[in-house]
């Protein structure tokens, strides 16, 4: 029998209060994410509210984010899962009071949806699914790997250490063993730097017209969803893309030409005039229709390839109320003319809805499957 890490293996002191393993790897971040553009974080909660954790609230320095397939036939399977890992995260995300030693750690859970959830008769759900719920469209010059996105639930573990972030997917995995199989699982990283913007593996900032969570007319048009099925009200949609970054070919070419490719000076992070196609200049909301994301993204760094260069990169994940009217073009603005394409692959991509956040007593999904 498959031992099981949940409360009593793999205990919520043990987790909270682990040894920072590797805090090295956060003196890099990612190249799109960081904290709000207004840089005042919503404050830390654990896991119940009216929203998801890690959504708004503090951008940890560590992730780890996974996406399942349901291995079970039947709804009620689907629910004891959803029920067994509410209970857990609810457990894992309380911080513990008082006494003295380390610093508690801090662990957000992030629970998503994918389009496969909802089709065929596997769980009866296909008149639930929202409109925006569709895979997302192939874009110019991607390669993606087919069983390194998509999935029919992801989790987004964020903590203050590695360990935490990582053993909190890996308890959800074990608790959840009968009625879920691992499809992909990716580790990154981000810089705490107290900015809005935080610099990625490029060495830029980039981020610096995220979405203000403090604004609460951009989060009613940008973020929160209100229409659709009533389960969705109060949630979000998240994106995820696996981006290699050709560090190899960006170490060999001269500023000038790097800040004419993001658009903005390295020292300072000033605008400037670039050509059409700047990456910041492609990607602003002025050339969008005023559309704008939410991005926490993260830093990955996955080791040599066997050529000889270095595999790392973004991490992007991105949340937004609408992918069709919001990341789906701005992407394909990007793909078609981005001056970062010639250093960045895209090799991996997901679309996951994310409802409001579970109420004590209840679960996450419980609109949805009640």
């Amino acid at each position: 029998m498959t031992p099981r890490l949940g409360t009593s293996a793999l205990s919520r002191r043990a987790l909270l209060t682990g040894t920072v393993a590797g805090a090295g790897a956060a003196t890099t971040a990612a190249l799109a994410g960081g904290q709000p553009r207004s840089g005042v974080a919503a404050p830390e909660r654990g896991f119940f509210g009216a929203h998801q954790a890690g959504i708004i609230s503090r951008v940890l320095p560590f992730v780890c984010v996974a996406g399942f397939d349901v291995v079970s036939r039947d709804r009620a399977a689907l629910v004891r899962l959803l029920q067994t890992w509410s209970s857990l995260a609810a457990d894992l995300t309380t911080t513990p009071e008082g006494g003295s030693g380390p610093v508690p750690t801090r662990l957000t859970l992030t629970f998503g949806f994918g389009p496969a959830l909802f089709a065929g008769d596997r769980f009866g759900l296909g008149d639930q699914r929202p409109s925006a719920l569709v895979p997302l469209p192939a874009f110019r010059g991607e390669a993606l790997d087919p069983v390194a996105g998509n999935g029919d639930l992801c989790v987004q573990a964020c903590a203050t250490n590695p360990t935490a972030a990582h053993q909190a997917i890996r308890a959800l995995l074990n608790i959840g063993r009968e009625h879920v199989a691992l499809r992909w699982r990716q580790n990154g990283f981000c810089t705490e730097d107290g900015t809005a913007d935080p610099p990625g593996l490029f060495e830029f900032r980039d981020g610096t017209c995220n979405l203000d969570v403090q604004d609460p007319k951009e989060t009613a048009e940008h973020l929160w969803v209100d229409d659709g099925p009533p389960w969705m009200h109060g949630g979000t949609y998240l994106v995820m893309r696996r981006i290699r970054l050709l560090l190899d070919t960006w170490d060999r070419t001269g500023l000038a030409e790097q800040e004419a490719v993001i658009g903005r000076r390295l020292a300072g992070n000033q605008r400037i005039a670039a050509g059409p196609d700047a990456h910041v200049r492609l990607a602003a909301p002025a050339a969008n229709n005023g559309a704008k994301l939410l991005r926490r993204s993260y830093s990955y760094d996955a080791g040599v390839d066997p050529n000889g260069l270095m595999d790392a990169g973004l991490i992007f994940l991105c949340f937004q109320r609408d992918p069709g009217r919001q990341f789906v073009p701005i992407q394909r603005r990007l793909a078609a003319s981005d001056a970062l394409n010639a250093f960045s692959q895209h090799r991996a991509s997901g679309l996951f809805a994310c409802p409001p956040g579970a109420q004590p007593g209840s679960f996450i999904g419980a609109e949805l499957l009640s």
